[in-house]
């Protein structure tokens, strides 16, 4: 799931010939690369003006202040609220601000709290093998599109505690990448309101789609025995309204399907890269996954191999930036900063700080393993932004995303289709890889692995053909 915030793409490890190759926007390459982005804030100071074409943003490049902007809320206006994005948002929480988002994200917070989702993991595990159930084996995967497919049905399922056919699944895994396309459009180019913003009919079609698939999640909900899922309580505090319920529906829906499935699609490019990793991950699953796993077992901590892969992945291809725009003119540090400037918080470069991370550029699982020193804190990717825009659904996507990659690699096998071709980057709300197409093969028989934080070398690897 995603903060109010973020866009663009990530740059991938340096890939040999045998490799994809990761490429991004020409045109927006300063802000949607983040090892570019290394390189220079070193040289900006703590507030860099930046300019690509007509658009003029005040990037942040200070850690102190980059959490001042991103939990001002009285002073800087998230993404979301903006009036463009007014058809996307609607009257939900995504689009409110101040003690209206308060009171809307604390309504649904005993519902997606920690407390509440620490027997999620074998729901995650069964709904995951039924949904990969519909993932072809004899012909390449469009990984974006299916990593849509297998998030949607995940969150539906086991947040959401409903369902959807699935011809309006497959409809709404195409419709993401649109949807998500649109919303970075409208938004980038606001304040030239006469620029039409790309594909706009394609967008309103998917909005449809996102539509339907919200309205059918609620009719098919089945709440849980004490009405407590979030669900419920949306239904509840609307007097059983759906128009009430709906805005802050598909906002969940669409946030919870959009981040994750990034992530999961970043990680099936770099399981592709690295058989070792994949048998690695798939020797801790088949440890882990078991059908008479206690619950309490599917936890991030019990599956650190595949935990620390994920961090990894995040470091490298999360959301490279967030955006804020001041209410009014003010400053940021020292820089005098006019009303309705773009402002960006440049997390891709934050993650590549060699004084935090030895060899920045390199994907290296293994600095996140509970033996290596130094101890590294996840925390410190934000990966589900900060302040008041922190996502809502954090604690449900920590135990989503590792329980579905490890059920992925234990029922599948990865490899890439073309190994020569390049993997761009789209743009998006978040780091999608463009153009990536994989062979997610049905297991072969193995020796299973001793799951630990064993090295590259030491793993027994997973040969391509």
């Amino acid at each position: 799931m995603i903060e109010d915030g973020g866009g663009g793409g990530a740059r991938g490890c340096p890939a040999s010939r045998e490799e994809p190759r990761v490429a991004h926007s020409r045109t927006l390459r300063f802000w949607l690369d983040p090892a570019n982005i290394a390189v220079r804030l070193g040289q900006a100071g703590p507030v860099a003006r930046t300019k690509a074409g007509p658009a003029v943003a005040f990037q942040v490049n200070d850690p102190s202040l980059i959490r001042k902007v991103g939990c001002g809320e009285d002073i800087f206006q998230a993404w979301s609220a903006d009036p463009c994005l007014r058809d996307f948002t609607g009257d939900g929480f995504a689009g409110a601000e101040g003690q209206a988002h308060r009171d809307r994200r604390a309504l649904m917070k005993p519902a997606l709290a920690a407390p509440r989702l620490t027997a999620l993991g074998p729901s995650v595990r069964d709904s995951t093998e039924g949904l990969l159930a519909g993932l072809p084996a004899d012909r390449p995967i469009d990984v974006p599109v299916e990593m849509s497919r297998l998030v949607a049905g995940l969150v539906i399922e086991t947040v959401l505690k409903s369902g959807i056919s699935p011809d309006t699944l497959a409809a709404l895994a195409r419709a993401r990448s649109v949807l998500s396309a649109g919303v970075f459009w409208k938004y980038a180019l606001s304040p030239w309101p006469w620029v039409p913003a790309p594909r706009s009919r394609a967008f309103r079609r998917a909005l449809g789609t996102l539509n339907e698939a919200t309205r059918e999640v609620y009719e098919r909900h089945q709440p849980d025995a004490d009405g407590n899922d979030v669900v419920s309580l949306l239904k509840r505090s609307s007097d059983n309204r759906p128009d009430a319920a709906l805005h802050d529906l598909r906002a969940l829906l669409f946030a919870g399907i959009e981040a994750t499935a990034s992530t999961l699609a970043w990680a099936c490019y770099e399981l592709g890269r690295h058989p070792d990793h994949q048998a690695a991950i798939r020797a801790e699953a088949d440890t882990v996954l078991g059908a008479d796993a206690p619950a309490d077992a599917l936890r991030p901590e019990q599956m650190p191999r595949t935990a620390g892969f994920i961090r990894e992945v995040t470091r490298l291809h999360g959301i490279p930036f967030l955006v804020r725009r001041p209410r009014h003119a003010t400053y940021v540090g020292e820089q005098p900063v006019p009303a309705g400037a773009l402002v960006t918080l440049p997390m891709g470069a934050l993650r590549r700080d060699p004084a935090r991370y030895a060899r920045p550029e390199e994907f290296d699982p293994l600095r996140w393993s509970p033996e290596a020193r130094p101890q590294l804190s996840p925390a410190a990717l934000l990966p589900y932004g900060l302040g008041p825009r922190y996502c809502p659904g954090a604690a449900a996507s920590e135990i989503l995303t590792p329980v579905a990659l490890a059920s992925l690699v234990r029922s599948r096998t990865l490899r890439t289709t073309t190994p020569d071709r390049t993997v761009r980057v789209s743009l998006e709300l978040t780091p999608m890889p463009k153009g990536l197409t994989m062979v997610a093969a049905p297991r072969e028989p193995h020796s299973p692995l001793v799951p630990g934080p064993t090295s590259s070398e030491e793993a027994d690897p997973v040969r391509r053909p």
